[in-house]
């Protein structure tokens, strides 16, 4: 019994290191993720998809960041995909503790019973309700056959996720049709919303080396990352290895690394490129 469940688990891990495709990461989801933080989305969605058309792109203040959160929804006839994307916050180098203590101290029930940061709850419910959810369920009824990606990075991850999350508790979208692949995100609820998470076919949370956002807030205090996690341990460049680790949290991945040397500049530097440089080139690569 015990090899059969070490050939299990041996085939699984297999599976999942082939079904993730650096490729598709590199130059379809975080393009759209990168796109959520400009104001002309269609340039990113172009390079990510080559035809993709923007739907609408929706804004909702985030009081304790004094500044805008937003979420976007796209379609792709090529790729056909519906995509939608989030954004907590602006590109940031540094959170102060005190908002880390807003955005993280207090829970709230998520649909199945699960709890979840109550600001990011709130802010994905306010977005939902501002236009997303209408404008998801049209692109839904035209093309109920396509694809749904949900993708974004930072404070927009943890939106990308809870989003995931609703949708498949719900009953919206069949599970097996959805796409979740977030980009250093923090931890969003407990074990039983990471459960949820685990439950999605398909769900990727990639993380930069030594970013210090997927550590925050600690496990330690009623929250649990979802797998799979893609651990690059190195600059992001174009052909760089990764670790695929099929645990909630693996200490052979980005939980194992120390708070301590943990590195602000490897949350704001993904693919190898700087964040902000990226998406103001249109999410277009540096020759």
């Amino acid at each position: 019994m015990k090899i059969i469940l070490v050939l299990s688990f041996c085939f699984f891990s297999t599976a999942l290191a082939q079904q993730y495709d650096d490729n598709f990461a590199r130059n379809v989801m975080w393009p759209l993720a990168a796109g959520a933080y400009i104001d002309n989305q269609q340039e990113c969605i172009t390079s990510a998809t080559g035809d993709g058309k923007l739907k609408r792109k929706i804004d909702y203040d985030c009081d304790i960041l004094d500044e805008k959160c937003s979420a976007y929804t796209a379609s792709s006839d090529s790729k056909k995909a519906i995509i939608v994307a989030w954004r907590g916050s602006q590109i940031n180098a540094e959170v102060p503790m005190e908002v880390l203590d807003i955005l993280f101290g207090k829970q709230r029930v998520f649909p199945g019973g699960a709890k979840v940061a109550d600001f990011f709850y709130d802010a994905f419910l306010n977005l939902w309700n501002s236009g997303i959810k209408d404008d998801f369920l049209t692109l839904r009824q035209q093309y109920p056959d396509y694809e749904i990606w949900i993708t974004g990075h930072s404070l927009g991850a943890a939106m990308a996720g809870l989003c995931a999350g609703y949708l498949a508790e719900l009953g919206l979208v069949p599970v097996n049709q959805m796409k979740l692949m977030t980009f250093g995100e923090p931890r969003t609820g407990d074990k039983a919303y990471a459960a949820l998470i685990d439950s999605l076919p398909y769900s990727y949370r990639i993380v930069h080396n030594h970013d210090p956002v997927p550590h925050v807030p600690l496990n330690i205090e009623n929250y649990e990352h979802h797998r799979t996690e893609i651990y690059y341990s190195n600059t992001m460049a174009n052909g760089k290895p990764f670790t695929v680790c099929v645990g909630d949290e693996s200490h052979k991945c980005s939980e194992g690394v120390p708070i301590l040397l943990t590195n602000v500049l490897d949350h704001l530097d993904y693919y190898g490129e700087d964040v902000v440089g990226y998406f103001e080139r249109g999410c277009v690569y540096k020759k």
